[in-house]
């Protein structure tokens, strides 16, 4: 073999060669970045999560700020009380965020509901749920944390009969802030026009002209408006509640068999 053939050969193996490791080369920067990718966003959306679930929180500003953002994440507005007494379902209103997100998370992160009791029963007034008497209900409220729902108040959400409102601490509470953990289904009568105003005058309020009309037609109990927030209404169940209400109790309300409850998410 003279030097020319022997340096062409050379030339070719060589540009072979340069040429078989740029493809290697290109192909491992293919395989490794959509698997750098894949890491990066799975690092993200489990960040994300953990942003969006808190297991202790003591702060109502940090409370709002979360429940505001969990909120839009998890838009279910329907719930279902499951008792020996049978079903009540309720409708969550949309224009109350907090307190919708705040029912929503309690029942979905934390089941805190199953377990808790129909523990107040007032006749022709309201039936309350979300507490009992266990040790270890109380540990998990403090687990979860001792916070309060800032309240929004809305025109048109009344205490009309079937009205869901949450419960709230009166004293050392003028801002009237809602306990985020106990809720009540009113009842209530119909009442008259005289009978209303004498209700204005007793509570010194004023109701208007949409309110006389709901509490002449349907009932409710007009005197807790603008003091609890109303956030849902029972759409199905309501003979349910009746039977509840008929219950009986100690002179404190509070009935004298157990009534349990499981609180379930239901599709819309």
């Amino acid at each position: 073999m003279n030097r020319k053939n022997m340096f062409i050969r050379i030339f070719t193996l060589t540009s072979l060669l340069l040429t078989l490791l740029s493809s290697c080369n290109i192909g491992a920067k293919a395989e490794t970045k959509p698997n750098q990718k894949s890491e990066k966003k799975a690092e993200q959306d489990q960040s994300s999560e953990q942003d969006f679930v808190f297991q202790q929180i003591d702060d109502d500003q940090v409370a709002a700020a979360f429940l505001a953002n969990y909120g839009k994440r998890n838009r279910e507005q329907r719930i279902q009380i499951v008792t020996d007494f049978g079903p009540i379902e309720i409708k969550l209103f949309r224009n109350t965020p907090m307190h919708r997100a705040n029912m929503i998370y309690l029942i979905k992160e934390h089941q805190y509901f199953n377990g808790t009791w129909f523990h107040r029963v007032s006749p022709e007034h309201v039936i309350q749920a979300g507490n009992n008497d266990e040790f270890e209900l109380q540990k998990k409220r403090g687990e979860i944390g001792k916070y309060k729902i800032a309240s929004e108040f809305k025109k048109g959400n009344y205490h009309k009969y079937g009205a869901v409102a949450m419960a709230r601490p009166y004293k050392r509470n003028p801002e009237k802030k809602s306990d985020p953990f106990e809720f009540y289904i009113t009842l209530g009568t119909t009442f008259s026009d005289a009978q209303l105003d004498a209700l204005e005058e007793q509570y010194g309020i004023s109701l208007n002209k949409e309110q006389r009309k709901i509490y002449r037609e349907q009932g409710g109990s007009p005197h807790l408006d603008m003091e609890h927030t109303v956030f849902g209404e029972v759409v199905k169940g309501m003979e349910v509640v009746e039977q509840i209400a008929k219950v009986e109790t100690d002179r404190g309300e509070w009935p004298l068999d157990n009534i349990p409850i499981q609180v379930q998410i239901k599709k819309d």
